[in-house]
């Protein structure tokens, strides 16, 4: 089912906010530099993605494209995110890429991508946060025809921040052997209580 509307609202207009204050920086996306780069080094581990077919759920401005093909060469690049200004924003700057305004818990994509990745649609507090994830994910992976590659921070942590939300791995790791494949790799606690699933069809 898709998201709130009203919390979809409030996460839109943050990430305005956030757009407006810091422009095209990590920071827009609540990430630092540093944490933005480690997070996108371990999604690229998924598989060699030079050439695929690449779909970037909650994009924000793009960032991935370029490190993906700076890393593997050209990549057949889609990204979506459910806020406009962002999406119009990386669409001017990288206009040979394709991005879109899209809500993917609202409707599938027409067409098939090789690989899935998300980086952080999964680390803003709301209520049933880990029911989003799991819906989301099913919605990602069955737009994929190889494998998805998704991150989000654990529970096992030593500090809890109110703005962010936690998911437990092991619950995690449980619907998607359960509901979406059995050739799952989890990777817990691989730097900053971060964790990495890649699940493969």
């Amino acid at each position: 089912m898709p998201l709130d509307p009203q919390i979809q609202g409030q996460l839109a207009d943050q990430y305005r906010g956030l757009l407006r204050e810091h422009g095209d920086a990590p920071e827009a996306c609540q990430w630092s530099p540093e944490g933005q780069r480690f997070r996108f080094e371990k999604l690229a581990q998924i598989a060699p993605l030079a050439g695929r077919i690449i779909l970037d759920v909650g994009c924000g401005l793009g960032h991935l494209y370029p490190f993906l093909n700076q890393k593997f060469g050209a990549v057949q690049y889609t990204g979506i995110d459910i806020v406009p200004e962002m999406i119009a924003h990386a669409a001017k700057r990288h206009p040979e890429a394709r991005f879109l305004v899209h809500d993917l818990l609202h409707a599938p994509l027409p067409e098939k991508f090789d690989y899935v990745l998300m980086s952080g649609p999964f680390n803003n507090a709301m209520p049933e946060a880990t029911e989003f994830l799991k819906e989301l994910v099913s919605a990602a992976f069955a737009q994929c025809s190889a494998g998805l590659g998704f991150n989000f921070t654990s529970t096992h942590v030593n500090f809890r921040d109110a703005a962010m939300a936690y998911h437990d791995p092991a619950e995690v790791l449980d619907f998607c052997l359960r509901n979406l494949t059995r050739r799952v790799v989890l990777d817990h606690h691989y730097e900053r209580c971060d964790v990495a699933v890649f699940a493969y069809r």
